[in-house]
C-alpha cells in the first residue's frame, strides 16, 4: 500500500512538473532569444548589422534623413524667391516653382540614397547601432544614457550622428546649403516602439535578467526530472518531445501575429517597405531557433517511442540491439561485463552532458541540434557495442583469462 502511494505521489509530481515546463516553455524561449540577442553586444551588432545592406531599410533611412533635410531648407521658397528676381510674370515663376522645388528635393533624396549605401555609412551604422545598445541597457537599468530615451510612453532614437554626416555627405558633393541648416531634436529623434508598457520594461528586465541566460538549462532540468519521477520514462521522454513540438509550432505562430501587428502598426509610415525585413533579420536566430527546437522535439519523441513497449518499437530495438551486440561479441568478457553493470548510469551521464552542452551557450540552431544528435546517438551505439551479448559463452571466459594470464 505504502509504495503504491509513493508511487502515486511521484507520478503526479511528474506530471505537475511536466505541466509547469510546457507552459514557461515558450517564454523561455523568447526571454533566452532576448538576452542573446539583445544584451550580448557582439551578437546585436551580427543581427542589425547586415540590415545597413538591405534595400528597403536603405530607402526607409534615406527618406527619412532627406526629409528631415528638405524641411529645414525650405526649397519650394528658396526657389520661389529666385524665380521672382528673374521672371517678373509671378504666374510663370509660380508654375515654375513646385517643378524645381521637387527636382531639387530628389536631388537631395538621390544624394542622401548614395551616402547610404555607401561603406562610410554602414560604418556609421554599426557605430550608431553600437551606442544605440549600450545606450538601450542603461536604460533598461534604470540609468538613461545616450541616443535612446523613454519620453511618456515612446521610445525613440536620436539619429543627430547620423544626420551630422549625412549633412557633411551633401556639402562634399556640391550642395553648401545644408552646411547652413540646423535641424531641431524633434526632426532628429526615430520612434522605436510605441506602448503604455514600456515604461514597465524596466522593472521586467530588472526581475528576469538574472535567470534569462538560464532558461534553456532550467527547462531541460524540469523536464529532465519529470522523466526521472515518471512511472513509465519511455512515455514520458515521448510527452516530452511532443511538447517540445508543440511548444516550438505554437511559439511561431505567436511570433507571426506579432509581426502582423508590427507590420500593420508602421503601415502608411516611411518604413512600411522595410517592416518586413527589420523582422526577418532581427528575429532570425529566435525563427531558425524554434525550428530547431521543433526537429530536437521529433528526436526526442522518438527516442521516447523506440524505447517503449509498443510491438514495432520492440521489434525495431530487439533488432538494433542484435546488431550492435554482435558487433561487441569481440569485446574481451570482462570489459563488456563492466561496462553492462554501469550502462543506465553511462547512458544517463551522456544524456546529462548533451543537455548541458545543448543548453548552454549559443541560442538553439539546427546545426547544433544535428552534430548534438549524432554525437549522442554514436557513443550510445558505442556503448551498446561494449555491452556486447546479453550472454557470455561458458567456453569463451576461460580463454580469455588464460590469454589474459599469458
Amino acid at each position: 500500500m505504502s509504495n503504491k502511494k509513493r508511487w502515486g505521489i511521484r507520478a503526479i509530481a511528474s506530471l505537475l512538473i511536466f505541466i509547469i515546463t510546457v507552459i514557461i516553455a515558450p517564454v523561455a524561449f523568447i526571454g533566452h532569444w532576448g538576452h542573446r540577442t539583445v544584451v550580448d553586444s557582439t551578437q546585436y551588432l551580427a543581427t542589425v548589422g547586415p540590415l545597413v545592406d538591405d534595400p528597403a531599410v536603405q530607402d526607409a533611412v534615406s527618406k527619412v534623413i532627406s526629409d528631415a533635410v528638405v524641411k529645414q531648407v525650405d526649397t519650394s521658397s528658396l526657389v520661389g524667391g529666385f524665380l521672382g528676381g528673374l521672371i517678373p510674370d509671378p504666374a510663370i515663376s509660380s508654375a515654375l516653382t513646385d517643378p524645381i522645388a521637387a527636382g531639387i528635393n530628389n536631388l537631395v533624396y538621390e544624394l542622401v540614397h548614395k551616402f547610404v549605401a555607401s561603406k562610410e555609412f554602414a560604418k556609421i551604422w554599426y557605430t550608431t547601432n553600437e551606442v544605440a545598445q549600450a545606450s538601450l541597457m542603461a536604460l533598461l537599468e534604470n540609468r538613461p544614457n545616450g541616443p535612446i530615451k523613454i519620453e511618456g510612453d515612446t521610445l525613440v532614437l536620436d539619429i543627430s550622428t547620423m544626420l551630422d554626416a549625412v549633412q557633411a555627405s551633401l556639402v562634399k558633393n556640391g550642395f553648401d546649403l545644408a552646411s547652413k541648416i540646423t535641424i531641431p531634436s524633434s526632426d532628429a529623434q526615430i520612434v522605436l516602439a510605441q506602448s503604455p508598457a514600456i515604461s514597465q520594461a524596466q522593472l521586467v528586465y530588472q526581475l528576469s535578467a538574472p535567470v534569462l541566460q538560464w532558461f534553456p538549462l532550467f527547462i531541460a532540468i524540469l523536464f529532465g526530472l519529470s522523466i526521472a519521477l515518471a512511472r513509465n520514462r519511455s512515455r514520458t521522454v515521448l510527452a516530452v518531445g511532443l511538447a517540445l513540438i508543440a511548444c516550438g509550432a505554437a511559439t511561431r505562430v505567436l511570433m507571426n501575429t506579432a509581426e502582423t501587428l508590427f507590420v500593420d502598426q508602421l503601415a502608411g509610415t516611411v518604413f512600411e517597405d522595410a517592416a518586413v525585413a527589420f523582422w526577418a533579420t532581427f528575429f532570425n536566430y529566435l525563427l531558425s531557433g524554434l525550428v530547431a527546437i521543433v526537429f530536437l522535439g521529433i528526436l526526442i519523441a522518438f527516442g521516447g517511442w523506440f524505447a517503449g513497449v509498443s510491438r514495432p518499437a520492440t521489434s525495431m530495438r530487439t533488432a538494433v540491439g542484435r546488431g550492435l551486440h554482435s558487433l561487441g561479441s569481440g569485446v574481451p568478457a570482462g570489459i563488456r561485463r563492466s561496462f553492462r553493470s554501469y550502462a543506465p548510469v553511462l547512458r544517463w551521464i551522456i544524456a546529462i552532458v548533451m543537455v548541458l552542452v545543448l543548453s548552454l551557450g549559443a541560442f538553439m540552431s539546427m546545426d547544433r541540434v544535428i552534430w548534438l544528435s549524432l554525437l549522442t546517438a554514436g557513443l550510445l551505439t558505442l556503448l551498446e557495442i561494449l555491452i556486447g551479448p546479453d550472454r557470455i559463452d561458458v567456453a569463451e571466459e576461460p580463454a580469455q583469462l588464460a590469454g589474459a594470464t599469458n
